[in-house]
């Protein structure tokens, strides 16, 4: 698996390449948070301002936790993945520990402006209009695919979905791309998608493990992780699509934690932290050079 992710650089026709959720998150809508453990506190490498984030020895982050391999809960339903390792990793270079609140992905902004978290780390693409709301710290890349049944030959690219049902996950880059597809479907005359959106991108894969629709749109990792646990149950449709930055969000109010998250990414990168996490999760296809 960790081959076919790192082969997506030398071609995107490789048949495994896809990741990422994100199209823009609405600002409204917030679900219920709940906390979940992180990294213990260790000597700091970057200094940063007590007044930057809310509670005293702790960074909180904003995570959609139910997206493998980068963020889900073990048996012991302690929050693991390699998004939860790296923002540990940024945490102990403050010698803070890391505090994770479990927030539905449409709901993530709204909770980062309302100081129910210091920052995101989820998967957020760094778009413009996104951009408008909250800074960013790039941490690496991610893309779109989509998921079919493996005995499903019907379905081998986007183009055959008119008159099918597809799910994704609410407010994500899949969804505009299949509501964008769908408005092809009708106007070649055909019957349009059934687009069905869920709140957890794992309620978007059952759906499909239930075979109650026929496609389902999430990120190369998620996508890689699933048919690395069901390798017959389940195969790649089409091409990858909407290859772009994933980064940490900060409140636009909060410059001292945004150059102090800058900074803790320099060191772990430098301390090879950063590469050890990639390669343990098989993502080094996806590191952010430099």
């Amino acid at each position: 698996m960790n081959k076919v992710l790192s082969c997506r650089r030398r071609s995107v026709s490789v048949l495994i390449a896809v990741a990422a959720s994100a199209g823009l998150v609405g600002l409204s809508g917030c679900s219920t948070v709940s906390g979940g453990g992180g990294s213990s506190p260790t000597a700091a490498s970057v200094k940063i301002p007590s007044s930057a984030l809310d509670a005293a020895g702790q960074i909180t982050y904003c995570a959609d936790i139910s997206a493998p391999p980068l963020t889900f809960y073990d048996t012991a339903q302690k929050p693991t993945g390699a998004e939860i390792e790296l923002g540990d990793a940024l945490a102990a270079e403050f010698g803070v520990r890391a505090n994770w609140a479990n927030v539905s992905f449409n709901g993530i902004i709204p909770a980062l402006q309302a100081k129910q978290c210091d920052a995101i780390i989820s998967q957020l693409y760094i778009k413009p209009a996104r951009q408008a709301v909250v800074d960013f710290v790039p941490y690496m890349y991610a893309s779109n695919t989509l998921v079919v049944a493996g005995q499903d030959k019907a379905i081998q690219s986007a183009d055959d979905l008119c008159g099918k049902k597809a799910a994704g996950q609410t407010g994500t880059t899949v969804i505009q791309y299949l509501t964008d597809q769908s408005a092809k479907c009708e106007t070649a005359g055909k019957a349009k998608i059934d687009i069905r959106q869920f709140t957890r991108d794992s309620d978007a894969l059952q759906q499909l493990r239930l075979g109650l629709v026929d496609s389902y749109g999430t990120t190369l990792e998620t996508a890689a992780y699933v048919i690395q646990q069901q390798p017959n149950t389940f195969r790649l449709a089409g091409e990858p699509f909407n290859r772009i930055q994933v980064g940490a969000a900060t409140r636009k109010d909060d410059s001292a934690l945004h150059d102090a998250l800058t900074q803790a990414l320099a060191a772990i990168k430098k301390n090879g932290t950063y590469d050890a996490i990639l390669k343990k999760w098989n993502l080094t296809g996806d590191d952010l050079a430099g």
